[in-house]
């Protein structure tokens, strides 16, 4: 997952009209049907405008943002396929996740949109967690209640200042009930911080607002969990 490089590339279209390249159909584009396989619960219309925004934001081609969105999925996938024994997702693990501290973060093996991204989740206060999840969107769950697979799971905590964790984790506790779940993963650096989001999406931009660390371990287009788990600024704590 390596960060976007502009890539400067006039098509006769663009210089003879000024206005940007339309395709007729998706097949024009490479690598889309590669990603909606990939991110199935994402649409093409959903896909295509956000390379569209990405494009004019950056004056990268279509093609290069669909290969990255491409190659930083798969090895995605690659890293989830090397690293777990057995992905259920939800809270279907067999092990509670413990207590611990507001704003630091857990980790656990999670199958989402058919693929095993792993899942993240916040401290809000030593006995509940803040996560986003299918179905339900941003919610609160008892320590209890949140189960993880053994021997994958960890616990980290962020390295910045007690205020700024505390403010994170209220920022996350404050959008249950208000953002639903979202899908994409491969671009969710770009999209909104409020409104719908998944669980890398979610811890991301409560430190990013509230702290100002960009807890992405390779800043690529997309935040993954495990990008998440595996930034600079966290320390483990305990695996589970």
């Amino acid at each position: 997952m390596k960060k976007l490089i502009g890539v400067s590339v006039l098509s006769v279209s663009l210089v003879l009209t000024g206005t940007p390249i339309s395709y007729a159909n998706t097949n024009d584009l490479p690598y889309v049907n590669e990603i909606l396989a990939l991110q199935p619960d994402v649409t093409e219309k959903e896909l295509l405008k956000d390379v569209e925004s990405i494009s004019k934001n950056t004056g990268d081609t279509k093609e290069a943002i669909l290969e990255q969105l491409f190659n930083e999925l798969k090895q995605d996938e690659a890293q989830g396929l090397s690293e777990t024994r057995k992905a259920r997702g939800g809270s279907g693990g067999t092990v509670q996740v413990g207590t611990g501290i507001k704003g630091q973060i857990y980790y656990t093996a999670s199958q989402t949109a058919y693929l095993n991204h792993g899942h993240v989740g916040m401290y809000y206060n030593a006995e509940t967690v803040v996560e986003s999840v299918p179905k339900e969107g941003v919610r609160v769950k008892d320590y209890k209640a949140r189960l993880v697979d053994k021997g994958d799971a960890q616990v980290k905590s962020v390295n910045t200042t007690t205020a700024n964790r505390n403010a994170a984790a209220d920022w996350a506790y404050s959008r249950v009930g208000k953002d639903d779940y979202s899908y994409n993963f491969a671009n969710n650096r770009n999209t909104s911080h409020t409104g719908d989001k998944n669980c890398a999406k979610l811890v991301w931009s409560a430190y990013k607002l509230k702290s100002g660390l960009d807890l992405d371990k390779d800043k690529g287009l997309g935040v993954y969990p495990r990008d998440v788990r595996d930034a600079k600024d966290t320390t483990l704590v305990r695996k589970i």
